[in-house]
């Protein structure tokens, strides 16, 4: 892939922010970034979602607050790619600057805590429980909405937000954004590539080409920007994946092995214990389709 990681977003007809209807059979955005802050709400549909340096499964009511600048992607599932499939990705998406209700507004006695929610939001935040169903809610109405009313509803919405216990951060303590504009492309390009293999057998050599370098010296280069290791995060993708086909009562341990990228079962074993803390077994057994992340910097 050669599209850069910026992406810019069109605001319509001078608005203070945007709440875009997404329908498709799946989400086509690779990892990017761009300087407005995005709330994103899965009405229908599940893959990988990609936040920083965090990687989960998503499914519908998946509620997400992303930070400006912060690099992300929702990669939509193997099924919704079957030219057979009924499957949609279908999603709500508000996006707004911090500034696009005034320099100062957020820091009124009023708006506080959701200028401080807006801080948070760089390190990604996804809302559960109660709190996203809410949301999800609220979004849906904001939608058909003009004016006022409409400003009102997604004041009232950060508001909610701002309030919530029902969250956790998304990246590490220890991620970083500070990336050249050369070094986001050549990221982008690596990143999803890779997220568009990793269910294959990849070549070391075949990465580091999407970054124009050697094989060592990208293995260096992603290490400092990731502070993992390439097959660290490879695994960590494919044992993603596998966590959500433990959760489909058809699929066995080895079909999953196999579908998830691995090569044999010993590895796929070893790595899973390592990532989520126990075997596909015991993770299999007690599931409750409650889906586990990891993340790329522990």
């Amino acid at each position: 892939m050669t599209q850069p990681i910026f992406q810019h977003i069109y605001a319509h007809n001078e608005q203070s922010y945007s709440i875009l209807k997404v329908y498709r059979p799946y989400f086509i955005v690779p990892w990017h970034t761009h300087p407005e802050i995005e709330l994103m709400h899965i009405v229908k549909g599940e893959g990988t979602r990609f936040v920083g340096d965090s990687i989960e499964q998503y499914e519908a009511g998946d509620v997400v607050l992303v930070g400006a600048n912060l690099p992300h992607c929702w990669k939509s599932g193997p099924k919704h790619y079957d030219s057979e499939t009924k499957l949609q990705a279908i999603a709500k998406v508000a996006l707004f600057r911090e500034d696009s209700f005034g320099k100062s507004f957020f820091e009124l006695t009023e708006f506080k805590k959701i200028g401080e929610l807006i801080q948070r939001a760089q390190r990604g935040i996804r809302f559960t429980g109660k709190t996203a169903s809410r949301i999800g809610d609220k979004l849906i109405k904001a939608y058909g909405l003009k004016d006022i009313n409409r400003f009102m509803a997604f004041m009232d919405i950060l508001d909610d937000l701002s309030k919530s216990t029902d969250f956790y951060y998304l990246t590490s303590l220890q991620y970083k954004m500070d990336y050249s504009e050369s070094d986001q492309r050549r990221l982008s390009d690596v990143m999803n590539y890779i997220l568009n293999n990793y269910r294959n057998t990849i070549a070391l050599k075949d990465i580091a080409d999407k970054a124009y370098m050697t094989p060592s010296s990208f293995c260096r280069y992603f290490k400092a920007h990731t502070n993992k290791t390439v097959v660290q995060f490879i695994n960590e993708l494919r044992i993603s994946y596998a966590q959500k086909l433990l959760t489909e009562v058809d699929h066995n341990i080895s079909l999953v092995c196999y579908a998830s990228g691995f090569q044999n079962t010993s590895n796929f074993y070893e790595q899973f214990k390592k990532i989520v803390g126990c075997t596909p077994f015991q993770y299999k057994k007690t599931k409750n389709g409650n889906f586990i992340g990891s993340s790329f910097l522990q």
